[in-house]
This record gives C-alpha cells, structure tokens and sequence, in this order.
C-alpha cells in the first residue's frame, strides 16, 4: 500500500514538474543527504544545498521516502483497524494522504532550511502548493488501494 501510494506521487510528480504544474524546489541528492544527515547526528541545515555532498544520496533519496511511505500506510492502516468509523468511510484514505503534508511543512522545510511550511523561501507558494498537491496525490495513491486492492489482504 505505502509503496503502491509513493510511486504513485512521484509518478505524478514527475508528470506535473515537466508541465511546471508544480514546482521541484528540492533534488533527490538534496533529500537524501538530508536523511544521511541525520543519521549522523545533523538534524538541521541552514541550506541543505550548502552541506557537502555524500556517497549515494540519490539512492538513498529513493530508499527513505519508500520507507516514510511505507510507514504512513502502515499509520492509516492501524487507525483503520482500531478506530471502527475509518472503516466504514471511503474518504479517509485521501483525508488521511492529505494529512500528511504535515511532515514536509513542520519537519522537512525547517530542517533544511526553508524555515515552517517554506517561511524563509521567496517561492514559499509554489512550495505550500507542491507539497500540498504531491501528498494529495499520496492520498490518492492510499485511496486507489483501499477501493482496488485492501480487501485482498484482510
């Protein structure tokens, strides 16, 4: 579910970058630096394109938002199976995809130097607006998996 959601959103992320729909403020080598960083111990950038470059970061791009990925659905699915009304609402997969634009606003941006939901950034609107559009897609994602493919599994 939560690999079937992410590819989704990068799918078409990818889609609407190339149609400047929406706008790429950060690379996949700039993600994954950021998430090497903190594993070793840099939880904060003041521009995570200052920070020097580190082996494999596109790769490890790939491997932490598969996983942060992994770990929303696996969120959605435990609030499923303990709170009985998310079961019986169709929607909630979406709200809940939508929802996640929580993470980027008040964890990523900050850290790496865009400051709360990109207050630092001259592009702050186009940032709110990619990051809102890429986790609804990510809730879409959710979404087509609950009606296609969720009641297989249970």
């Amino acid at each position: 579910m939560g690999i079937f959601a992410t590819y989704l959103m990068d799918f078409l992320a990818g889609i609407l970058a190339r149609r400047k729909l929406i706008y790429p403020f950060i690379s996949p080598e700039a993600i994954g630096r950021w998430f090497l960083c903190i594993f070793r111990g840099k939880l904060i950038h003041k521009d995570i394109n200052q920070t020097p470059e580190l082996k494999n970061e596109k790769l490890w791009c790939v491997i932490s938002h598969y996983l942060i990925g992994i770990a929303l659905a696996g969120v959605y699915l435990f609030l499923e199976s303990t709170i009985p009304i998310i079961q019986k609402q169709l929607w909630m997969p979406l709200m809940f995809g939508i929802a996640t634009v929580l993470l980027p606003w008040f964890w990523l941006l900050p850290s790496i130097g865009l400051g709360f939901m990109a207050s630092k950034s001259s592009n702050r609107s186009l940032i709110i607006r990619t990051n809102l559009v890429n986790h609804t897609n990510f809730g879409v994602g959710l979404f087509i998996w609950v009606v296609s493919c969720h009641r297989l599994f249970l």
